[in-house]
Parts: C-alpha cells; sequence; structure tokens
C-alpha cells in the first residue's frame, strides 16, 4: 500500500456525544466506549488525531462554527445573520486553536473529516461553509466583521468527509415524533442543562447550550449555582422555536432533510466523500427486515422496532414506503438514511473502487449497529481494524486537486 500523505483525522460526535474537553471523555470515550486505547492506537499508528466537543444538542450549523474556532483559534462566530434570524447570542466561546497551521505545512495540508450520527450532518455543513462561506452572512454582515468561515475558499482545506451512520436523509425515528414530540425533547434537554449548567457538573460533560443564554460558558462557572429551568423558559421557547434550521431534533427529520437541508448544501469537488453505513437487520417472517438481537445492542434493538416500521404515509413523496432500504437500519437511522444525501452525485462502492474526488461514495454495510462506530461492546480488534481500514484508504488517495 503506497501512502501518499498522512493528514489528520478530525472526529465528530453525534446527538448527546462529547469530546475531548469533557471529563466524561476520559472516563467513558465517546470514541472507543470500551476501548480506551482507541486514540493511542491511532497516535502509536502515526495518526494525528483530534476529538472536539462541539455539543450535544447544537445544530449543525453551530457545530460547525465550534469546529471553525476550536480548529484555527479565537471566538466562535455563529454567524450575524444566522444569530439574529434564529434567537440567540452571535458569539461562544474563545478557543486556541489546534491546527492554526492548517493549509501552511505539507503535514497539515489538509485533514480528515469524520463524523458519527448527527456528526454526519454537521461534517456536510463543514465540508459547505468552508468551501462556499454563506452568501446570507456576507451580504448581511460588515466585512470587517465577517468570519474567514462565512467569506468561503477554504474547501482545500478538507481531504476526506466521512459520515458513520450519519443522518444524512434523515430518520424516520425522528419523523415519527413530530414537531410534538420533538417540542418535548427539546424543553427537556434545556431544562437539564440550564439546571447544571452553573454547576461544576459542566467539566464532566458541558451541555454547551450558551448562545441560548440558559447558562454561563463552562470555564465561567466558579461555583455551584443551581438553576430554576421555569426562569429560562424564553430560552427554552427560542431553542423549540426553529422547526427546520439551527434545531438539531428537527433536523434529523426526513422531511426536513429533504424540503430544506439538503438542497441548501453544495459540495467541493476537490473533496472526497465516504457514507459508511450499519445494518443490525435480518429478513422477519414476512421478509420485511427486522432488527436483529445478534447484531445489535439492546437498546438499538429496542428502537430498531419503530425505526423500521415507522413508515409514515406522508413520508412516501420520499420513497420511504417504496424501498424497503427504508427498512433496513441500524437502530436509530434507517440505511437509506445513512447513505449518500440523495441530491448529490453518489455511486455504490466498495474498498476496490477507483475513487474520485466530488463524488458521494455508499460504502458497503457493516453489520451492527448505530453505537458500532463508537466501540460500544464491539472487540477492541475489530474496533480497530475498521478505522485502521478506513484511514490507510484516505493516506492512499491524492489530494483531490491533482486528480
Amino acid at each position: 500500500m503506497e501512502y501518499k500523505n498522512n493528514y489528520p483525522v478530525v472526529f465528530v460526535h453525534g446527538l448527546m456525544g462529547y469530546g475531548e474537553a469533557d471529563f466524561m471523555d476520559k472516563v467513558f470515550p465517546n470514541f472507543g466506549l470500551f476501548n480506551h486505547t482507541f486514540f493511542k492506537h491511532q497516535k502509536e499508528r502515526g495518526i494525528e488525531t483530534y476529538n472536539p466537543s462541539v455539543g450535544p444538542m447544537n445544530s449543525a450549523w453551530d457545530r460547525a462554527c465550534i469546529l471553525w474556532a476550536y480548529l484555527f483559534g479565537g471566538r466562535v462566530d455563529y454567524g450575524k445573520v444566522h444569530s439574529e434570524k434564529y434567537g440567540h447570542a452571535r458569539y461562544g466561546k474563545e478557543y486556541p486553536g489546534v491546527l492554526k497551521d492548517l493549509g501552511q505545512t505539507e503535514a497539515h495540508k489538509k485533514m480528515n473529516l469524520i463524523g458519527h450520527s448527527f456528526g454526519g450532518p454537521t461534517v456536510k455543513t463543514v465540508a459547505w461553509l468552508f468551501a462556499f462561506g454563506s452568501e446570507e452572512e456576507r451580504n448581511g454582515t460588515p466585512a470587517d466583521e465577517l468570519s474567514p468561515l462565512f467569506a468561503g475558499g477554504h474547501g482545500h482545506l478538507l481531504h476526506t468527509v466521512t459520515t458513520l451512520s450519519g443522518v444524512n436523509n434523515g430518520t424516520a425515528l425522528a419523523s415519527f415524533f413530530g414537531n410534538k414530540g420533538m417540542s418535548i425533547a427539546d424543553y427537556a434537554y434545556m431544562a437539564l442543562a440550564t439546571f447544571v449548567g452553573d454547576t461544576y457538573f459542566t467539566k464532566f460533560i458541558d451541555y454547551a447550550t450558551s448562545q441560548w443564554g440558559n447558562m454561563p460558558f463552562s470555564e465561567d462557572v466558579h461555583a455551584v449555582h443551581v438553576r430554576n429551568p421555569l426562569k429560562y423558559l424564553d430560552a427554552s421557547r427560542a431553542f423549540d422555536r426553529n422547526k427546520t434550521f439551527d434545531n438539531i431534533n428537527h433536523e434529523m427529520q426526513i422531511e426536513v432533510v429533504q424540503e430544506a437541508i439538503n438542497p441548501s448544501l453544495q459540495y467541493p469537488e476537490n473533496v472526497y466523500f465516504f457514507a459508511h453505513r450499519a445494518d443490525g437487520t435480518k429478513p422477519g417472517r414476512n421478509g420485511d427486515p427486522v432488527p436483529s438481537m445478534k447484531d445489535m445492542i439492546l437498546p438499538c434493538w429496542l428502537v430498531g422496532q419503530l425505526t423500521g416500521r415507522a413508515m409514515l404515509k406522508r413520508l412516501e413523496k420520499y420513497g420511504v414506503r417504496s424501498d424497503p432500504n427504508w427498512r433496513r437500519n441500524d437502530g436509530l437511522v434507517n440505511l437509506v438514511g445513512q447513505s449518500a444525501p440523495l441530491n448529490s452525485r453518489y455511486e455504490e462502492a466498495d474498498y476496490n473502487t477507483d475513487f474520485k474526488p466530488g463524488i458521494w461514495y455508499n460504502m458497503p454495510p457493516e453489520r451492527g449497529d448505530h453505537a458500532l462506530w463508537v466501540g460500544w461492546l464491539v472487540p477492541k480488534k475489530r474496533l480497530n481494524a475498521i478505522y485502521d481500514r478506513m484511514i490507510d484508504l484516505y493516506r492512499t488517495l491524492p489530494d483531490g486537486e491533482d486528480v
């Protein structure tokens, strides 16, 4: 195997996930779970890795803005237009920057982005903003205030973008609960974040909703101050008000992804895109896929009973009821939901494919569930082998501009 590069790899967690800044990650690693040597293994192979904390319930846009500050340093800028439009503060936490020289040295000429679960929509959004920026922000922000992220022109910094059971086309589970169900989830999460947001619990895991005004930045917490969520209902209402963009729960609904989110995204032509998927189902008595207890942990198996059966009539126009692959799932996300964005250029592929930039590749589904990628009850050897093969492939790919 001939390696052409050894670019750093940035792992982005999903819904209710956490990263290296959270003490929770030291105790119960998000990537590695029962394999505390996951990142150590990659380091021993000479792979430079990063595992940022981007907020358990932040939207894809807000996560992308946090990632920019995490990489290059400075205060998070969620965008003047975006913040006013969706009802939260414009600026967030200050970061020192872990890859300030990205694009300036040969070793850090580019990076590989890998997103699990809602980390999938996050890295899709990152690819779009890095390459094309935001015309809305450029038109509505004074030039001297504009974040470089929204200026665009940074697509050359990305080598590969990978989703792992990414919610790329939505999941029937989110659509099943509808707006009312998601509102309940919104208020419950904000109540929890408000209650513990001004306590030392934020050192363990930062719920990262400070832009909504219900909690301070975690670094500003110096005492135990339990807050009454009822006094911060305005923050909860603002968080719940958004039914398409800037609300993670709605950004996983099939109808929202297909009607609003995917049509708004573009993908740079010089970047390689991979959709890695998991399938833990088997043929049922009537031939329809059903969750397999052999291939799923109990929580995924239980939820998968609904994920594979929530073929709602109102989703028929998206092919949910006609395409049997919507019934296949990893417990939380349908197989089609994990696949390449349906409005993109994509191909079915395997590790022998002649990969080209600018095309999404649907990789063969792994036997397993949604937690496979983070190592929940997955043997260390298998987990390492999955990522070794993946990352080694990326090291063999020439820069997209050279193809």
